[in-house]
């Protein structure tokens, strides 16, 4: 039987790897792709494309199917792999802070092929990540394993900045294809055309980087089952202190419907969720540089965001 070939799609936060995800999981290129995530909140599925829910899998009318990753990645990259509808293809969505050239190397199962790593880059932060004196290195790593870097956002910069992002992610990846990207779309074909020709160069940035992201970054997770005023939340998230590096939810507001709320850097965006399962409450991740996190000030920050709690006071 044929080896699957598992893609690796890694890159900082915010570069635009969900949005990547997303385009493969709802297009029309005819390849039965498996996605594996590490939570189904952050993938705006539409409804009318979802043919089955078997546990923590949802199948598509397109032949895709995505897995929500619970625990252990590999345990759940074999048990997906093994499923009776096979796939041509699998997709691993890493962490914006882990070093794809570590989750690569988890292709190494029967039934499956190590395939290229893909690094999705954010044309107009790049450069500015790179000389963090904090996640700088994680960021060049994560570029150093790339076999096709993924320039996103490219209708963000200037042609100068542009041409300055090519040059450095160049620089950071030798040998690596590019494709340059507006609003995160790229066809399935490019995608999976690129082949891991530097295995050697792959597995010492695994080596190299193993604990950089629990070192680097802590999380915190806020959840509750009540409706949230988001103009109030936008507010709170865009006034979060600079060593908050990524916020992601996906927020009921009361008003019958979903949003996903995405704060990347200073950037903050909400994007109404059509089609998405109506469930309550919210469920927002934070992450952040090592000892920014102050637990008690979020919890009352978002808080104050509840519905309920406003309309009371």
């Amino acid at each position: 039987m044929t080896s699957i070939p598992v893609i690796t799609i890694g890159g900082y936060l915010g570069a635009g790897k969900t949005t990547l995800v997303n385009g493969l999981l709802a297009g029309d290129h005819g390849l039965r792709i498996g996605v594996l995530v590490n939570d189904f909140g952050a993938i705006s599925i539409d409804e009318k494309l979802i043919v089955s829910r078997d546990d923590d899998v949802v199948t598509l009318a397109n032949g895709c199917a995505c897995c929500s990753v619970a625990g252990d990645l590999a345990m759940a990259l074999d048990r997906f792999a093994g499923r009776p509808d096979r796939y041509e293809q699998i997709v691993i969505e890493a962490s914006g802070v882990a070093d794809p050239a570590r989750i690569a190397a988890l292709a190494g199962s029967p039934g499956l092929c190590r395939g290229a790593t893909v690094v999705v880059a954010d044309a107009a932060t790049v450069r500015a990540r790179a000389r963090d004196k904090f996640v700088g290195g994680l960021v060049r790593r994560q570029l150093a394993a790339a076999d096709l870097v993924v320039l996103t956002k490219i209708d963000l910069v200037d042609p100068g900045a542009l041409e300055d992002a090519r040059s450095f992610a160049t620089a950071q990846a030798p040998g690596a294809r590019m494709i340059e990207a507006s609003r995160g779309r790229v066809g399935a074909t490019d995608l999976f055309a690129g082949s891991p020709t530097r295995i050697g160069r792959l597995l010492a940035c695994a080596s190299a980087g193993l604990d950089t992201a629990s070192r680097l970054f802590e999380s915190y997770l806020w959840r509750t089952d009540s409706p949230v005023d988001i103009e109030a939340l936008h507010t709170v998230v865009a006034g979060l202190p600079d060593g908050i590096v990524r916020v992601k939810g996906i927020v009921a507001t009361g008003a019958g419907h979903r949003v996903a709320l995405h704060r990347a850097g200073e950037a903050v965006t909400v994007d109404s969720l059509a089609g998405a399962p109506d469930r309550r409450g919210a469920e927002i991740v934070v992450i952040a540089r090592a000892g920014s996190i102050d637990e008690a000030q979020l919890d009352g920050a978002f808080g104050a965001c509840l519905l309920q709690r406003r309309t009371d006071s």
